[in-house]
């Protein structure tokens, strides 16, 4: 990133903005937010953190991490229809500066200022969309119904889940997790009937199409099981290798349904 900012001045442009993921979309994984938040305040850029996916997890004591560097941040925005139960669509979007945004979008003339600035806020002026629909209702009918102490419940046991599922690859040799899970999210892949030694790996690499071929087998594990209709999986490339992507975060889903679909996805390995 401190190389980036530096080439761009050297050709005579600034960095507009910069954006910080807490919780990607493929692998759940969280940037040095602290580090990039201090490096923004220093060259003045504006800082954005999604945390549309990870953002959820603050409700959370033990997970406080996720939140280092939010004190600095120019926006952050929160997604709860991701980790937080609340039916798509529904985006939380914090601002610094409020009449910043303001100025960005408002389409209002000066005659009627006074109705939309100095009144009520209209939120027609905070963004693209004109007209809305009452979101605001699906999420209050979810945090009413758990609670905050039902919602910091079922997180935890997402997060348990998911280091569950872990501990259970990791038993398994011929299958790696590509990345330790810290959300919901677990991405691990397919590596053959056994796992290979660094001598017999470094071989592997070379003989042409070797690791291509074990990409294909691990697509065709998640299409063999979606197309079964018994479970449903993603996949996602990790480090340009396919890796096989289980996302939890229904609030019906227990520990009976996350072993049936391991034992599935090692029935389908075994028949591959």
């Amino acid at each position: 990133m401190i190389e980036a900012i530096e080439s761009d001045k050297r050709k005579g442009f600034k960095a507009l903005a910069v954006v910080a993921s807490v919780g990607t979309t493929s692998t759940a994984s969280v940037d040095p937010v602290r580090e990039i938040a201090a490096l923004c305040r220093k060259e003045k850029i504006f800082l954005h953190i999604d945390a549309a996916y990870g953002g959820g997890l603050a409700l959370l004591p033990e997970c406080n991490w996720v939140k280092e560097g939010w004190s600095e941040a120019d926006s952050l925005i929160i997604n709860p229809h991701k980790m937080l139960f609340v039916p798509l669509d529904f985006s939380v979007l914090y601002v610094r500066d409020l009449e910043r945004l303001r100025r960005v979008f408002s389409l209002v003339p000066e005659y009627l200022r006074g109705d939309t600035v100095e009144a009520e806020k209209n939120y027609m002026d905070y963004g693209i969309q004109l007209g809305r629909r009452f979101r605001a209702l699906k999420a209050w009918v979810i945090w009413r119904s758990l609670g905050r102490a039902g919602v910091v419940a079922r997180l935890r046991e997402q997060i348990r889940l998911a280091n569950l599922l872990a501990d259970w690859i990791k038993k398994d040799d011929r299958f790696e997790l590509s990345v330790q899970p810290s959300m919901g999210v677990v991405c691990f892949r397919f590596i053959g009937a056994t796992a290979p030694s660094p001598r017999a790996a470094t071989a592997a690499r070379g003989r042409a199409g070797s690791i291509d071929r074990i990409d294909e087998i691990n697509s065709d594990i998640v299409e063999r099981i979606n197309a079964s209709g018994r479970a449903y999986l993603t996949q996602t490339k990790l480090r340009g290798r396919t890796v096989i992507r289980i996302g939890l975060g229904n609030v019906l889903t227990t520990k009976e349904h996350l072993r049936k679909g391991w034992e599935i996805i090692e029935e389908t390995a075994s028949n591959l």
